[in-house]
């Protein structure tokens, strides 16, 4: 099979970090299949990880239901999904990757749907728990014992690829990010720092986050600072933001090299933090992002093993932080000293 493939399609159908996660196995799928059509299946929420990418022919994009919001986009969202159905059983793909690090039960009910062959892809521990199985089927690795792009590139054996281990990669759309250069006041060094955070165990607090914009201010003169957090108001059902948040910060600090970027989509938020030298936030897609524009990353993590082993910052210069004590492992519990301390000696690299 890995002699003829002429169409290679990737099912990833999850978050943004997820995607960023498997763009090492994307190149090298390119690198071993050069003269193949590649193609990724994402939705709609991640799938501004791929824009520019140069390793990919095609990709599809569909809306998941819990995002279209009234019933007039969900049934909007349902007929542009059968749409895609059917050109997908048209673009006929000769193996089609489940690129997740266990059981994909949507994604292969998504490629069972297009008439997909030879899905690769892992089964759970009970198989009593799977309706279908993939055709081509993984043991699914020890979640903490494997990274997600270690996890990723053992899916990819089958087609004679075992070197899917490169870095991560996303592409900045270079107007956007010359005219959010533009509107900048010149810095010699620039830091991202990120503030939101979907799950509360993974917060810092707002507190935390002003006394280290001080600090950082205080301590390195010739710094600026973009402040990054998701739009919109705590308490949207649908997609809460931390507006209050960063204003709040933003008065509490009051200083003209805090500079707040408000970014409305995943393309100004890849171009804004491809003018950064460093990233500072905790556990998330925006992390995720910065590692794969290579930037030195601070990143807040909690104290677990399936969080520590399988998401840490991939192939950059990174310092971790988690709580001191895993009986406590809420990333609240790191102490302001702990992400000084990170800071001061990535830094120094």
């Amino acid at each position: 099979m890995a002699q003829n493939l002429r169409k290679i399609l990737i099912i990833r159908r999850d978050n943004i970090g997820d995607l960023a996660c498997t763009t090492p196995a994307i190149a090298a799928l390119r690198a071993h299949y050069p003269g193949a059509e590649i193609a990724a299946l994402v939705n709609s929420y991640n799938a501004e990880v791929l824009r520019g990418n140069p390793n990919l022919d095609k990709v599809f994009v569909y809306q998941k239901l819990k995002h279209a919001g009234g019933i007039a986009s969900r049934l909007k969202a349902i007929y542009q999904r059968l749409k895609l159905i059917t050109q997908l059983r048209r673009w006929k793909p000769d193996v089609t990757i489940l690129a997740k690090a266990s059981y994909d039960r949507h994604g292969l009910n998504f490629a069972r749907q297009i008439g997909a062959k030879n899905i690769i892809g892992y089964i759970p521990d009970d198989l009593n728990q799977a309706k279908w199985l993939p055709d081509i089927q993984l043991k699914t690795p020890e979640f903490t014992a494997v990274h997600e792009v270690e996890a990723v590139n053992q899916l990819l054996a089958p087609l004679g690829v075992e070197d899917a281990l490169g870095p991560l990669q996303v592409f900045p759309d270079s107007s956007v990010a010359a005219a959010l250069s533009a509107r900048l006041p010149v810095a010699t060094k620039r830091i991202a720092l990120h503030i939101s955070a979907r799950e509360p165990e993974r917060r810092w607090g707002n507190d935390n986050f002003i006394l280290l914009v001080k600090h950082i201010l205080q301590t390195q003169l010739d710094t600026q600072i973009l402040l990054f957090w998701s739009p919109g108001k705590a308490d949207d059902p649908h997609h809460p933001g931390d507006d209050e948040a960063a204003e709040q910060l933003i008065k509490a600090v009051g200083s003209d090299r805090l500079i707040p970027m408000p970014t409305q989509n995943l393309t100004e938020l890849i171009a804004a933090l491809s003018l950064c030298d460093l990233f500072i936030g905790t556990d998330g897609g925006a992390l995720h992002l910065a590692v794969a524009l290579n930037k030195k990353v601070v990143a807040m993590f909690e104290n677990k093993p399936d969080k520590l082993n399988h998401w840490y910052p991939w192939q950059v210069k990174s310092k971790v932080v988690h709580s001191l004590h895993a009986a406590l492992p809420d990333i609240s519990q790191i102490s302001q000293t702990q992400v000084e301390r990170a800071l001061k000696e990535l830094v120094a690299q």
